[in-house]
């Protein structure tokens, strides 16, 4: 049997493993939580702590797949940015459910928000000293490289999620909350985009590192760039499917809600996916997920929500789609097909 056979075998097994369990865990815990708890509800402690929960269980799994498959890419750098993620998600079940430990800040508490700044300028440091940053390399942890994308996606990919609502607003398609004002909206949503990178990443990390990180690096050198990719996207929208056949998103939609979510996942995650690629970093993609996610909660106060969800959602697609079709002809995707697995 060839070396090459020998590790494709071991990028299947490592591929299916890691989501068996994420999707188990994912499923279950939501479904658990459903039987409970009742129907979804952004009041209910239960499924606020539920819905943040979810965000962190692709990382935890991944992070538990390359220690029991004594991935390479372990360092001990590495093992310095899990643990600031794993203490913060043990903070935050704990302090959840219980009374903070310290205190709140911004009703979110405050021992999380400090292990949180800590972990990133842990992050900073590390990548301060060559001999640190390579040992985050591997696991895609460090900066990378092409550092002029940090700025260059991040700054596209906003232009057309603010074009997005602005286009609600001036077609007739949607009003703002409270008032149009782009003053207001960029005065809150920029400070806002700081500091909850430097206190929340870990839940964006807990998605990304799963998604972008460890699966994609598992799924790419199986079937290439282009394929690869839109699988990728496929099961990133599939693990949303029990809470939105549950209402979240897309209430009342749950088979349509979850088409759009999976259409939503594929042309998000191609835009995420040629971040990482383009820079070998998954805090590209961490920065890009929370720029989406923090995104339209100020647009709908200050810019405009569309009045019909399932139209809404399609012009959002579409207006990504347009991005998507540039960045697919990039030779990165191609490059992607002759990557051997390094771990």
């Amino acid at each position: 049997m060839t070396e090459s056979v020998l590790q494709r075998g071991q990028l299947k097994k490592e591929l299916y493993t890691y989501l068996i369990i994420t999707f188990a865990a994912t499923y279950i815990l939501q479904l658990g939580i459903y039987f409970i708890a009742g129907p979804l509800s952004y009041t209910s402690p239960f499924w606020s702590v539920t819905l943040s929960a979810s965000m962190f269980i692709p990382a935890i799994v991944a992070i538990f797949c390359m220690a029991y498959f004594k991935s390479k890419a372990i360092t001990k750098e590495t093992k310095i940015i899990f643990t600031f993620f794993l203490i913060y998600v043990v903070l935050f079940l704990f302090e959840s459910f219980f009374q903070p430990i310290i205190g709140n800040i911004m009703d979110k508490p405050l021992l999380s928000g400090i292990i949180g700044v800590l972990g990133i300028l842990s992050l900073i440091i590390l990548n301060l000293k060559k001999k640190w940053r390579n040992g985050l390399e591997l696991s895609k942890l460090s900066f990378g490289k092409n550092l002029r994308y940090y700025i260059i996606i991040p700054l596209i990919f906003s232009a057309i999620l603010i074009i997005t609502p602005i286009f609600y607003h001036i077609s007739g398609l949607g009003s703002p909350s409270t008032e149009f004002n782009l003053y207001m909206f960029f005065n809150t949503w920029i400070p806002s985009l700081i500091l909850f990178f430097f206190i929340l990443w870990p839940s964006y990390f807990g998605e990304e590192y799963g998604w972008r990180g460890y699966l994609q690096d598992r799924l790419f050198p199986l079937l290439g760039g282009y394929k690869g990719v839109l699988i990728l996207g496929i099961i990133w929208g599939l693990w949303h499917s029990v809470l939105i056949v549950l209402g979240h998103n897309y209430p009342g939609y749950p088979i349509l809600g979850n088409v759009l979510m999976v259409l939503y996942c594929i042309v998000l995650g191609t835009i995420f996916s040629y971040a990482v690629l383009k820079t070998g970093s998954i805090w590209i993609a961490v920065i890009l997920h929370l720029i989406n996610n923090k995104t339209a909660p100020v647009a709908t106060s200050f810019i405009a929500n569309s009045d019909n969800l399932i139209l809404g959602s399609v012009i959002g697609i579409a207006f990504l789609a347009v991005f998507v079709m540039v960045i697919l002809k990039s030779k990165v995707w191609k490059i992607t097909d002759k990557v051997a697995f390094n771990e």
